[in-house]
């Protein structure tokens, strides 16, 4: 059996050696159909800061290894955002505690995390216990149902605040899920955070005359039109 190699042959271009690169293999790497030198074709180099030259033993290596390294940029890409919400987290813990703001550089995390404690102040919400208790009347075993199955069934959304999921109350009629809120939900653009679903519902829209969706769950047809137009592509 062949002596497996500790690690895989891989060098580090810079693009300015991959532009030397003969033509034929600039235009297959730009995988646009551009010719080397044009504009469309420099914008694909000027995309990537950073170029790897790995080598393989077997088209099948090649094969494993191209996919792997395209797995790999998407979990990176993933623990990049995980990273950022982490931080907008600890951000917003500090303002909900009155505690000195941290010294940071990225005022969109800042900006976000004063958004989210304002938010918390202001829009009446639930924990989990507090919906077990609504519809129990006491704290049984599982405090935590039936608001988390509500919420991994879609039924409503809850917003992370410190340690406790917060269910706003607008979602709920006589302690349960408002019917129509499952229906926005199914509406709205897959791929939207928690966060994210919650300022659309909190913020005036123009579908709605300025009202918020949240204000405006009794025109049914109108707010569920509403949260279909949010897919839609701009224009201008």
């Amino acid at each position: 059996m062949p002596e497996v190699p500790e690690t895989a042959a891989a060098v580090e271009l810079t693009p300015a050696e991959v532009e030397r690169l003969p033509p034929p293999l600039l235009e297959k790497i730009g995988g646009t159909g551009n010719p080397p030198g044009t504009q469309q074709h420099l914008q694909r180099f000027q995309q990537w800061q950073r170029w790897l030259l790995v080598g393989a033993d077997s088209r099948r290596d090649a094969a494993v290894m191209r996919k792997t390294l395209t797995i790999i940029k998407r979990m990176l890409a993933q623990r990049r955002r995980e990273f950022t919400e982490r931080n907008i987290e600890a951000l917003l813990e500090l303002f909900l505690q009155d505690e000195e703001r941290a010294d940071v550089d990225r005022e969109l995390e800042l900006d976000n995390a004063e958004l989210r404690a304002q938010y918390v102040r202001e829009v009446p919400a639930y924990t989990a216990a507090d919906i077990h208790e609504l519809m129990h009347g006491t704290r049984l075993r599982n405090p935590s149902e039936p608001a988390s199955r509500w919420r991994r069934e879609k039924k409503v959304f809850a917003v992370r605040a410190g340690r406790n999921q917060l269910f706003p109350r607008f979602q709920f009629a006589d302690g349960r899920p408002r019917p129509v809120i499952r229906e926005i939900m199914k509406r709205l653009p897959d791929g939207m955070t928690p966060w994210q679903t919650a300022f659309w519902f909190w913020s005036g829209n123009g579908w709605l005359g300025g009202r918020s969706p949240a204000d405006a769950l009794d025109d049914r047809d109108r707010v569920l039109e509403a949260a279909s137009r949010l897919g839609d592509p701009a224009v201008g």
